[in-house]
């Protein structure tokens, strides 16, 4: 398996996921959806900063290091 094979997998097993969660939540309005439970962690500070880090991360490994500017 290439990386890609294996990106574009980890990509579709996030949008089952989520398409699966949000048919899960419309059926039993008991469970909480996505946007509420996203709301709540943002309330916090430290998640704030943990989500900010993260996209930093993955924006640097995505795009900075692939795009052949600093080689």
């Amino acid at each position: 398996m290439t990386s890609r094979v294996v990106t574009l997998a980890g990509f579709a097993v996030l949008a089952a996921a989520g398409l699966w969660w949000s048919a899960l939540t419309a059926r039993r309005p008991a469970f909480v959806t996505l946007p509420r439970l996203l709301a709540r962690a943002m309330g916090s500070r430290a998640i704030r900063i943990a989500f900010a880090l993260a996209w930093a991360w993955v924006g640097w490994h995505l795009f900075a290091r692939g795009s052949g500017a600093f080689e």
